[in-house]
């Protein structure tokens, strides 16, 4: 399914990608009182987050809507550029963003690095399913 030379089925398939890791990493392997514990959360702070959880799908979305746009202007054709070209952007784009929280607004370290290695991932994932999905 190609539409303005983007395969959307392959950016569907990213963006579930992206969200499954997030699940594992956070859902599953770290436990929900270490997790809240990094993230200095309280039960009303949960509370709010799990208020927003409906907008949760938006983030992987976009990722992979706007690398898959990146990988059609740079005429990315087959996974292996994809991965590189994915951890090119994750490592210019969203590590650094994620990077302002820890040093003006007091992340924890630990949590800083695995969302730095979730996103990594995410972007891995996705780079090789947008470069490979032909």
């Amino acid at each position: 399914m190609r539409s303005g030379g983007i395969n959307w089925l392959a950016v569907i398939a990213a963006a579930i990608a992206i969200y499954a890791l997030g699940f594992v990493i956070y859902g599953i392997l770290i436990p929900e009182d270490r997790l809240m514990a990094m993230m200095g959360s309280t039960e009303a702070d949960k509370a709010v987050a799990m208020s927003r959880m409906t907008f949760s799908p938006l983030m992987p979305i976009l990722t992979a809507v706007f690398i898959a746009v990146l990988f059609k202007w740079g005429s990315v054709g087959d996974a292996m550029t994809g991965v590189k070209w994915a951890v090119v952007i994750g490592l210019a784009s969203a590590v650094p963003t994620l990077l302002y929280g820890w040093v003006y607004g007091g992340a924890d370290t630990n949590m800083t690095l695995i969302d730095s290695a979730h996103l990594l991932l995410g972007h891995i994932a996705a780079g090789a399913i947008l470069g490979g999905w032909k």
